[in-house]
């Protein structure tokens, strides 16, 4: 190896996809948690942990709002739209066409610093018009249940019933947090909205003001 040069070995490591012995290995130690896994055998594979459909919607319901403003979405603006549903295990949920709907992780997840992961849909209900409608990314050191945005691409109903595999967790390496930020709550549930929060707004409000 030339002089100066840093071995290759580190840089593919880094960003590799775990496989299932790595995984089970780092689940066996409780340095990676997801938890509880109903059927572990089946759930950790190559790459990737299943994961499956909680009890906790948090749904859109018709309102006089006329307009969205990421900007005012605050708890009471939000809950003029917005609103949470339990669905008991044996129950159902019927996600209609075209409509969307926040779920959440039955697993609680907690990642270590030097992992990170991407939360995708299952090819069997993405056939049947099911999307997972981001590719959600964990960051090292996250914990909690992960929020999950469903969406009925199809043009007939879509029931869905918690502790059903509805996705998949694929976990891969990272560079490890020498800083990592602790988190001011843990979620377990799906999530609201935190878009008003985002600190560009004042930024935008003065660019606004100085172009007047």
């Amino acid at each position: 190896m030339e002089e100066g040069l840093a071995p290759p070995m580190k840089q593919l490591v880094s960003n590799a996809v775990l496989s299932r012995e790595a995984l089970n290995d780092r689940l066996n130690r409780e340095e990676l948690i997801v938890s509880p896994l109903l059927d572990r055998e089946k759930q950790v594979g190559n790459g990737s942990i299943d994961i499956s459909l909680g009890t906790k919607f948090i749904t859109s319901q018709r309102s006089h709002i006329t307009q969205i403003d990421p900007r005012d979405l605050g708890k009471e603006n939000i809950r003029q739209f917005q609103k949470s549903r339990v669905v008991g295990f044996g129950h159902k949920f019927t996600l209609h066409p075209h409509n969307f709907v926040l779920g959440s992780t039955f697993e609680f997840i907690k990642m270590p610093l030097d992992l990170c992961g991407f939360v995708l849909s299952r090819s069997a209900y993405g056939r049947a018009g099911l999307l997972i409608a981001t590719a959600t990314y964990v960051h090292p050191g996250w914990q909690g249940c992960l929020t999950l945005e469903l969406e009925n691409l199809g043009e007939v109903p879509i029931i869905l019933r918690p502790l059903t595999d509805i996705g998949q967790l694929v976990v891969m390496h990272s560079m490890e947090l020498r800083d990592p930020k602790k988190p001011k709550t843990i979620p377990v549930g799906p999530a609201f909205t935190t878009l008003s929060k985002n600190t560009r707004w004042a930024k935008l409000d003065y660019l606004e003001t100085f172009f007047r």
